[in-house]
């Protein structure tokens, strides 16, 4: 192989020769300290770029020293295959760092490679000229240089070529433009490392070169290295890409904030600046931490660290608290990433929380899952006697009666083995002076929670509600001791005198029988309804919603109403203790058929909050509608004055108020006032379930 060595050559083909080793360098020093950050596209483009370079011009010195056709033709192939290389990753590049990384899909790859594929088959193979239409050597100055002529697809080609570089630098101005300093410096040293190279292959193809058209193109590859090389050190151009910068960065909620190895200020986003009074953000870069955010200095000094420190920061309207915490932004030692979070709210809610919960009467208690108290609420002083730190890392059920602790020990193992699951327990607990106070606690297995990691109990003092059940139930014990009383002492008596009331009728013809068996009678009745007061009074079952025509109805069959009528109309369920309901109906109907006659008409109709039952007899007069609930109130012989009271007491019971007024007819009008959100709420329910 025969070699060319001329005085005129020999300075260009060192020149290009130090282009291979600046971008050699270049694409093992990215290599081995960014080896972490090869998959990014930008990192891997950079790459491609630099071997792409060192091919081009180390190819193009090679075929300057070569004498023939077809080792020109060779390296010439090299320097093709380097050439595309650094068009197409010069392009990925700038998409990359501009924050499309979205373009760049397999289909955008195949899309770039149709045409270098095309061109580099033309042209390795010459069919038809269609790329060279003429290749040869010529003599100029001493020198044997390469003699060709581009056919249509050469043009194509390099047209090609140059289209991808417009677009990188279109993709790099608008960088410039939108991006603040530190960005626009990086993005202007990349777009002049192509600028320079473009500016030389343009003068080549135009045929404007010296010496036969000499390409200074790989030359100026060696302007291109050393600008990435200033790019790298002093910009950071690896360190900080403005990757979806205004997305993701620029809108954080939190502040983002780099600061160099001299702690000046690299970049900041608008969460940080809102914080400073100077919002110019050309005035923060490059000022000193200390005199930009003095605030983070302490923690600065500390160094990198993933625990968050805290700051306040006192701005216009208020002071701020931030959580702020160091990082660094990649393996050089020189930078660091400050993220700052707003946490004045949260900071604000959770005293709120704390307060509440020191100020809370109810015990708040949270133990792990052994047992054992890890927080006291303060409020154990002022229930239990307790103060807080005495009772932490004891164990919750020592305060516990004994004859109480298995089954508040087995329910606790319980609630340990269902996270989120929550339990009513009620039991006895011992306060500071050794006495037994009655306690209702709700449980909630919180371990799963990272914030919590206990379970938290709720505690409240309910010994003198129980006294009060306790006196209810003596009370009632009274209560059906006296129905006992009333059922067997006095019935006994009436049976015995209804017994010789019967004898008598058929001994004697007496004007008085019919009397007397009227009284016993209504003894009968008076001794029911006390037996009814007595038993049940107010006690309500479980309540349901309850179809009012249905149990109108039901009710009316169970009363004696002669020729009396009845008018429904109900839109809506009622939610009540169904058989409860049907005896406060059917008093309601005796009192009307008692007062209004055998053909009186009874009305029962639901309004939008609660219902009524009126009739068209004569009526309540308005002096005596406040008395006629009351026990033993009547104004006929045959009422007990009881059976109004008695409706009193049941709508007590479920918690309805209860008005006298006159009819619609001038007849007496019973109105109810239910609790209505119960009712619209199931009505919901079935309306959703139903779709």
């Amino acid at each position: 192989m025969t070699w060319q060595y001329t005085p005129e050559i020999l300075p260009y083909v060192g020149v290009l020769f130090l282009s291979v080793l600046l971008a050699g360098g270049l694409t093992v020093y990215t290599v081995v300290v960014w080896t972490d950050a090869m998959h990014q596209p930008t990192v891997r483009a950079f790459v491609g770029l630099n071997v792409g370079c060192a091919l081009w011009a180390g190819a193009y010195a090679m075929q300057l020293l070569s004498v023939t056709v077809s080792t020109k033709r060779g390296w010439l192939t090299v320097a093709f295959l380097g050439a595309v290389l650094v068009s197409v990753s010069c392009f990925t590049f700038a998409v990359a760092y501009s924050g499309n990384e979205r373009l760049l899909s397999r289909r955008t790859a195949l899309v770039l490679a149709i045409e270098p594929i095309v061109a580099f088959v033309l042209f390795t193979t010459q069919y038809r000229n269609l790329y060279t239409q003429r290749v040869d050597t010529a003599v100029v100055s001493d020198l044997v240089m390469i003699d060709r002529t581009f056919g249509p697809m050469g043009i194509v080609h390099v047209l090609y070529l140059y289209g991808l570089l417009v677009l990188s630098a279109g993709f790099l101005l608008r960088t410039i433009y939108r991006a603040n300093h530190v960005y626009r410096m990086q993005a202007s040293a990349v777009l002049l490392s192509i600028f320079v190279p473009l500016l030389a292959n343009v003068v080549w193809f135009l045929e404007l070169g010296p010496m036969g058209n000499l390409d200074f193109t790989p030359v100026a590859f060696v302007v291109s290295g050393l600008v990435y090389a200033v790019a790298i050190s002093q910009h950071q151009l690896l360190d900080v890409v403005p990757v979806a910068r205004t997305a993701v960065v620029e809108n954080m909620r939190d502040g983002f904030l780099v600061i160099d190895e001299t702690n000046r200020v690299r970049d900041v986003n608008a969460a940080v600046r809102s914080q400073i009074a100077d919002d110019d953000n050309e005035s923060i870069i490059g000022r000193d931490i200390a005199a930009v955010f003095p605030e983070v200095m302490r923690i600065v000094r500390d160094g990198p660290s993933t625990d968050h420190a805290q700051i306040a920061v006192d701005s216009s309207d208020r002071r701020r608290l931030f959580e702020v915490q160091v990082q660094r932004l990649s393996n050089d030692e020189r930078f660091r990433l400050l993220l700052l979070r707003d946490v004045t709210d949260q900071h604000a809610v959770e005293q709120r929380y704390q307060a509440l919960i020191e100020n809370a009467s109810d015990l708040i208690t949270v133990i792990d899952d052994n047992g054992v108290i890890r927080y006291q609420s303060p409020s154990s002083t002022n229930v239990l006697g307790y103060d807080p730190s005495a009772l932490e890392d004891r164990n919750y059920t020592e305060f516990v009666h004994p004859d109480d602790r298995e089954r508040i020990a087995g329910a606790f193992s319980q609630g340990i083995e269902e996270p989120s699951s929550s339990e009513r327990e009620e039991y006895r607990i011992r306060d500071a002076d050794g006495e037994w106070r009655d306690v209702e606690t709700v449980g909630r297995n919180l371990l799963d929670d990272p914030f919590v990691d206990g379970v938290v109990l709720n505690t409240r003092d309910v010994t003198e509600r129980k006294k009060r059940e306790r006196e209810i139930r003596r009370k009632n014990d009274q209560l059906e001791e006296f129905a006992g009383v009333v059922s067997h002492d006095l019935r006994n008596p009436l049976t015995i005198a209804q017994g010789y009331l019967e004898a008598a009728r058929d001994a004697v013809d007496c004007e008085y029988h019919d009397d007397i068996e009227f009284a016993h009678d209504r003894i009968e009745t008076i001794i029911g309804d006390v037996l009814v007061l007595a038993r049940e009074g107010q006690a309500i079952g479980e309540t349901e919603r309850v179809d009012v025509e249905q149990a109108v109805e039901q009710a009316w069959t169970h009363v004696d109403t002669g020729e009396a009528s009845l008018t429904v109309v109900s839109d809506r369920p009622i939610v009540a203790d169904e058989d409860r309901f049907l005896q406060l109906l059917e008093n309601l109907f005796r009192n009307a058929i008692e007062h209004g006659g055998s053909d009186v008409n009874v009305r029962v109709e639901t309004v939008a909050d609660g219902f009524f039952v009126e009739d068209d007899g004569p009526g309540i007069p308005a002096d005596d509608r406040r008395d006629v609930l009351k026990y033993g109130y009547t104004k006929t012989e045959a009422g007990t004055g009881f059976g109004l009271a008695i409706v009193s007491r049941i709508a007590e019971g479920h918690g309805w108020s209860i008005r006298v007024t006159e009819g619609t007819d001038g007849g007496a009008r019973f109105e109810f006032v239910t609790d209505s959100q119960p009712i619209t709420e199931s009505l919901e329910e079935d309306a959703l379930s139903n779709g």
